[in-house]
């Protein structure tokens, strides 16, 4: 057995073995079936997890934040992420305490988890149910109260669990998990994503933006778009210059800003920025008219500014994945040319006064 043979069979080994763990843990502890009852009457510290880096996965979560900040206004809701860029997206929220962000080594983990028991909280939720991370956390929170979804690997014992949602969205699915495991309370339920930049964020959005209007001096919509995306979820090079000619010739009256990553360089053809603090770019991003985008982090933290989004999907199922704000449309299959996104463009700019003038 050669030394990548040798990798592949300790991996496959500990897969097994964690499957089987696992699976003891479920038929010992485990929540397989609902629970559904009313939330302990002085529940006022509540902790969400989500061990995840994915700027959508994180943005999924505002749904709920905002759902129980408004149904449960005495508590106080604390949320545990593993990148801290995304803190300052969750901080301005309604009803937010403190975001912790989670280190990846083993004093750090230590550290966090006994700053966390030391809380007490009253509930600790895991909005996801695929998540080992999210599940040891929950199981050592300590909380008085653990809500979840009961599943067949559902090996932490809850309080409260409901069984997977009819719906397919990820932030969605996380409202249900609210409605579903609880009893006896009456949820204010939100169904798009939202932020709300701060001060200084808008302070710095409205620097970019100036520069990158600079010799706009009359009133026009802005068309915002990023091109990149993670794998397979990638339109090519063709399809967006495509766009842009469909663009220029169809909409004249618009100007383009593009969405460039951080670090990356930017185009002299047209107006861009590239902004490494997410605040900042959901600030820079709601000052837009209209926003395209594959599925990626941008377009989520689009909609989530209010911008409306013409969501691209190549890859993944928009049921699961749709851009969640005012005037947002999903494109797949047939409708995923440049021609009807600029359509879609289109009907946006003709439903809202002008935002974005410079």
């Amino acid at each position: 057995m050669n030394a990548k043979s040798l990798k592949r069979w300790i991996k496959h080994q500990r897969r097994n073995n964690r499957g089987r763990l696992n699976r003891l843990l479920t038929r010992l502890l485990g929540t397989t079936e609902p629970r559904r009852r009313p939330l302990v009457g002085d529940t006022r510290r509540v902790l969400v997890v989500r061990l995840n880096k994915r700027l959508g996965n994180i943005l999924f979560l505002t749904p709920m934040l905002r759902t129980l900040a408004a149904s449960l206004p005495a508590a106080t809701i604390d949320v545990v992420i593993q990148d801290a860029r995304q803190k300052p997206l969750l901080e301005t929220l309604p009803g937010i305490g403190r975001v912790w962000v989670h280190e990846k080594s083993f004093g750090a983990t230590l550290k966090l988890l006994r700053q966390l028991r030391a809380r007490r909280y009253d509930l600790a939720i895991d909005p996801s149910g695929n998540s080992a991370s999210n599940r040891l956390a929950l199981a050592l929170s300590k909380a008085r109260q653990r809500m979840g979804f009961a599943t067949a690997n559902q090996w932490v014992p809850l309080s409260h669990a409901a069984s997977r949602p009819g719906s397919r969205h990820q932030a969605k699915q996380a409202v249900e998990l609210l409605e579903s495991g609880v009893t006896e309370t009456e949820w204010q339920r939100f169904n798009t994503l939202a932020v709300f930049p701060g001060a200084e964020a808008e302070r710095s959005a409205q620097q970019h933006w100036d520069r990158a209007f600079r010799e706009l001096t009359s009133p026009s919509p802005v068309v915002a778009f990023f091109t990149q995306a993670t794998g397979n979820k990638q339109l090519d090079d063709d399809w967006w210059a495509d766009f842009l000619e469909q663009v220029a010739e169809k909409l004249p009256e618009a100007h383009l800003l593009q969405i460039c990553p951080p670090g990356a360089p930017t185009p002299t053809s047209m107006a861009s920025v590239c902004i490494a603090e997410l605040d900042v770019l959901a600030a820079t991003l709601s000052r837009a008219d209209a926003f395209v985008a594959a599925d990626s982090g941008p377009m989520h933290l689009a909609a989530a500014a209010g911008v409306p989004v013409a969501g691209l999907f190549k890859a993944t199922n928009p049921a699961a994945y749709a851009p969640l704000g005012p005037g947002c449309v999903s494109l797949a299959g047939e409708t995923l040319t440049p021609e009807h996104t600029v359509e879609a463009v289109r009907g946006m700019l003709s439903k809202q006064p002008n935002r974005g003038a410079a």
